[in-house]
């Protein structure tokens, strides 16, 4: 009877951009060489968009796999690539400690045994270094925007941009106010500026929801619909 063997799937929103892979590449090609080594899917387990420096004891399936390995008698796993198990040398050896201990081995897409192999610990030493490296680059480049008082973060609210290019919207924001200080609701002001044929920074006509936001932002107080 072919050998039973799990394969498990992980996706991370602080994935570089080489190394973004979707949950239907990794999957075609794990169930791809199950296939070639004889080997039958019992399950699949998917942690999608979870860290890799969270240990796989924390992650959600990979807490559920373990639980499975540990009782129902399948001993081997597929993965794409060692990153896939963890990407900081304590977490990836943590795992394939736990494997090696319990008998399990653990493949790459190619077949490799992990847990025979320093390879796929390399790989996420590189990983995690690379990261790393792109962290600390990230914020030097933030430090020197925030030192010439430029915004590093995030697109800025309507009317705030300090470009001429904006300089409209913030007339835009100084009339609401205006009409709000005269007692007009962000209905009664929506409505005005719709009717004259003012329009958001993306071409949408003004709701109230919007009006009372921008007012609410500018530390307007008694805002009401």
């Amino acid at each position: 009877m072919p050998e039973g063997v799990f394969v498990y799937i992980r996706t991370s929103g602080d994935d570089s951009a080489c190394e973004k892979l979707g949950v239907d590449v990794q999957r075609t090609a794990c169930n791809s060489i199950a296939r070639h080594l004889g080997l039958v899917l019992t399950g699949e387990f998917v942690d999608d968009g979870v860290s890799g420096k969270v240990p796989m004891h924390s992650r959600p399936q990979g807490k559920r796999m373990m639980a499975y390995l540990l009782a129902n008698g399948t001993k081997t796993i597929i993965t794409y690539d060692g990153k896939r198990i963890g990407r900081t040398q304590p977490v990836y050896w943590a795992f394939i400690g736990m494997a090696r201990d319990n008998d399990i081995q653990v493949l790459d897409k190619d077949g490799k045994n992990l847990c025979e192999s320093i390879l796929g610990g390399i790989e996420g030493l590189m990983s995690e270094l690379d990261h790393t490296a792109t962290v600390a680059r990230l914020q030097a480049g933030k430090k020197v925007h925030r030192e010439r008082g430029e915004r590093v973060e995030g697109r800025w609210p309507y009317g705030s941009h300090p470009h001429v290019k904006y300089a409209g919207e913030r007339d835009v924001v100084t009339r609401i106010r205006r009409l709000h200080a005269a007692g007009r609701t962000c209905y009664a002001i929506a409505k005005t500026l719709n009717r004259e044929g003012v329009r958001t920074r993306y071409g949408k006509v003004f709701t109230p929801t919007t009006v009372r936001n921008i007012l609410v932002r500018i530390g307007e107080s008694g805002v009401a619909y």
